[in-house]
């Protein structure tokens, strides 16, 4: 008769296994560094012995290269594992800490979703306030029936965000230390930054659990196009916007982010080194904002969605964050994801007032000025997408671990 095992004990098999191959693979590097530092040895020496390398035979450097590249694959192969571990690790399910009865307020800077214009931001937001406010009349309920009193004071999770829309108040907070955000950020358990990554880390959110949703660049400005035509763009068809922007001629359009949306804008969402004070004057070259945005999508957030991978976004989320998921057992509210902020159904940039009627996708010609203004962005896209893979897989790798 065959023997059945249940799903947990096969999950916990198979993460031993993952940690037996890890530490063999640890053992092989170690080995083929040694062979290699041997191999490296004996070719100093006949090199000392016999006549110089440039007049020889390269049989000992074919084989010193080749030893070398069967290192470097090694040690690829090994720094992936590490990562993969560290991305369980920080992909374990918590909870906000909601307080206790002698302090109900919930601990500050725990939890912030840094929003990109058009790429599902507004949604995941209202999500989050959903989730957030469930568990707050949850978490009041539990400790009443605990208790058994109903006077006590309702659990308070402080909430609150930070706009670049608002460019007016948005620059105020930055500038001023007595503005009366400045208070409502300190207080805050959970966040919603529309900013740079570096101005989370300013106001001290540096240790905060972090999300964020990623669209293709392509499709995340055609979208903000398809928004703000008339306010931002002035029905001023998308390729003259860039060739307006290429030669300087702005002044006819919007203010604030707007002009700012269109290029390489998710790469400069994703900075962290950078002077909150000097956003509009950045001194980083192509690289380096590559660079530290890469850094920023691999290290810095808990999960990283993708909006064209909405299902498996919400899957992700609600795992880590189980006070997110669409149902909570013993709850009554339903936290289903939303869909807001859809392009106005008049822009009223069509005769007369009317609405210009844009395609869902732009043309050839637009996609191609779209590319070529967000080459850094189409980049950082591409390395979300294989974070997404990773975080798949770490994910499954956390649920054996719990």
């Amino acid at each position: 008769m065959m023997t059945s095992y249940s799903p947990v004990i096969i999950k916990r098999l198979f993460f031993c296994l993952f940690l037996c191959l890890f530490i063999f693979n640890q053992n092989e590097v170690e080995s083929k560094t040694s062979s290699l530092r041997h191999v490296e040895r004996n070719t100093d020496t006949n090199q000392e012995q016999q006549q110089p390398a440039q007049e020889r035979p390269g049989t000992m450097i074919t084989s010193s290269s080749s030893s070398s590249s069967g290192t470097s694959m090694a040690l690829v192969e090994e720094t992936q594992q590490t990562h993969l571990l560290s991305l369980a690790k920080r992909m374990m399910p918590r909870n906000l800490d909601t307080g206790n009865s002698t302090h109900p307020a919930s601990p500050p800077h725990q939890f912030f979703h840094l929003h990109h214009m058009k790429s599902g931001g507004t949604s995941l937001s209202a999500w989050i306030g959903c989730g957030k406010s469930r568990l707050e009349m949850d978490s009041t309920r539990k400790q009443q029936q605990q208790q058994q009193q109903q006077q006590h004071g309702k659990i308070q999770i402080p909430l609150t965000g930070l706009s670049e829309c608002s460019w007016s108040s948005y620059h105020r907070c930055l500038q001023n230390e007595n503005d009366s955000c400045r208070k409502r950020i300190e207080t805050a358990a959970v966040m919603n930054y529309c900013s740079p990554l570096a101005v989370t880390n300013y106001f001290n959110w540096t240790e905060a659990d972090a999300v964020t949703m990623m669209r293709h660049p392509v499709y995340r400005v055609w979208s903000m196009f398809r928004f703000q035509t008339n306010s931002c763009f002035k029905c001023t068809n998308l390729t003259q916007v860039y060739r307006d922007i290429d030669s300087g001629n702005i002044h006819k359009y919007g203010g604030g982010v707007c002009l700012a949306q269109l290029s390489n804008h998710i790469s400069r969402n994703l900075l962290k080194n950078i002077n909150v004070h000097d956003l509009d004057a950045m001194q980083l070259n192509d690289q380096e904002t590559l660079e530290d945005a890469l850094d920023s999508i691999r290290n810095r957030f808990t999960v990283v969605g993708i909006m064209e991978r909405l299902e498996e976004s919400i899957e992700m989320f609600s795992f880590s964050f189980p006070w997110l998921s669409e149902e909570i057992e013993g709850s009554e509210r339903v936290c289903k994801f939303p869909h807001r902020n859809s392009s106005p159904k008049n822009n009223r940039c069509g005769p007369g007032g009317t609405h210009w009627e844009l395609p869902s996708e732009p043309d050839e010609e637009t996609r191609r000025a779209i590319e070529d203004h967000n080459l850094l962005d189409i980049k950082v896209y591409e390395a979300a997408l294989e974070q997404f893979e990773l975080q798949k897989e770490a994910m499954v790798l956390a649920e054996s671990i719990q």
